[in-house]
């Protein structure tokens, strides 16, 4: 806390009072025969503290002859300053007794002036509401631009406005920080809510809600044609756009990217309109062998090998155990998927 006017007054000419005030106090005693003070304090009216706690010196002008008495006058403690729009009332009589306790002085050796009580009060500043969202826009920014690189996003671009702005805050006119609290591994949605802590020092002020509208744009594949449920997807039938990511499925990730390529042999699950973006939960793999497709059945036995032609009755990919139904029977064999429209029976 930074001492007050008075209070750097009373430091800085501290040595210049103890010489003009033991030749003084000296020359007043000799003429009236009466002990001088040991210490004079000069009560405040009102006065503003800007650290928690309060000292003699923040409330008083101090002075002595004695150099020792006054250091120890000036640092001695009174509690803990009030709450920022909060006011305390120190009366001199409590005052005049907390001292003679703390410092040993007798009431005929301190020498009072000023009024009969002081106002004391936390010196505040404010926090603009626009500072707590810049601060929080920052880190959120931040977050959701890690999260994209996560997942591959190709010329990611972030866009986020306030909901609403919060209010301005006083705090004390200590130092003043404000801290945002850890995402950690939040999802990136279209409205996202971010915590801010404010704090004077150490001590904890305020936690301060920010809400975004949040947009996150990147290049992904989007149909440029309407396919079929279970249809694979043809070469051209694809273009890549800007999109934006948040008005899709939480869960939802752009299928591949304009720098990989398309990956062969793909196919969407659920029918897809023109203009739709394809992600990774609405495309396949288009299977080895296919339900209903005429299959290829190698059955192998020692050196002997022997082709036969079945009926798959399942989707699979090369190294699954499918059903099939051979030509011209009714029952049903275990067969491993070895290659396109391909299964082979083990012995």
């Amino acid at each position: 806390m930074i001492p007050t006017l008075e209070t750097i007054r009373a430091g800085r000419f501290a040595g210049a009072l103890v010489c003009a005030l033991g030749t003084a106090t000296a020359s007043s005693a000799a003429g009236t025969g009466m002990p001088a003070p040991v210490l004079r304090i000069a009560l405040q009216p009102q006065v503003l503290v800007e650290r928690a706690d309060v000292r003699l010196s923040d409330v008083a002008v101090l002075s002595s002859p004695d150099l020792d008495v006054l250091r120890r006058a000036m640092s001695l403690p009174l509690g803990h300053a009030p709450r920022v729009g909060e006011a305390i009332a120190l009366e001199s009589t409590r005052l005049q007794r907390w001292i003679r306790s703390r410092t040993g002085l007798q009431e005929s050796e301190i020498e009072w002036e000023g009024p009969m009580a002081t106002s004391v009060r936390m010196a505040a500043r404010e926090v603009a509401g626009e500072a707590v969202v810049e601060q929080a826009r920052t880190v959120l920014r931040a977050h959701i631009e890690a999260m994209a690189k996560q997942k591959g996003l190709v010329q990611p671009r972030v866009e986020l406005q306030p909901v609403s702005m919060p209010v301005t805050v006083e705090v004390p006119a200590m130092e003043s920080s404000l801290r945002v609290r850890p995402l950690a591994q939040s999802p990136v949605g279209k409205r996202m809510l971010v915590w801010v802590d404010v704090f004077a020092g150490d001590r904890h002020m305020r936690a301060i809600p920010v809400r975004f509208e949040v947009g996150l744009f990147a290049m992904a594949p989007v149909a440029r044609t309407e396919l079929a449920a279970g249809s694979e997807i043809p070469v051209g039938s694809i273009a890549f756009r800007e999109v934006e990511l948040t008005r899709l499925p939480p869960a939802s990730i752009p299928a591949w990217s304009a720098d990989d390529g398309a990956p062969a042999s793909l196919r969407v699950r659920h029918k897809t309109e023109s203009g739709d973006v394809l992600t990774t939960d609405r495309i396949q793999p288009v299977p080895a062998v296919a339900r209903g497709q005429w299959v290829s059945v190698i059955s192998r036995s020692g050196a002997m090998s022997l082709e036969s032609r079945a009926e798959s009755l399942q989707d699979g990919q090369v190294g699954q155990v499918v059903r099939a139904r051979p030509l011209n029977a009714t029952d049903v064999l275990l067969a491993r998927v070895v290659g396109p429209g391909q299964l082979e029976v083990q012995p």
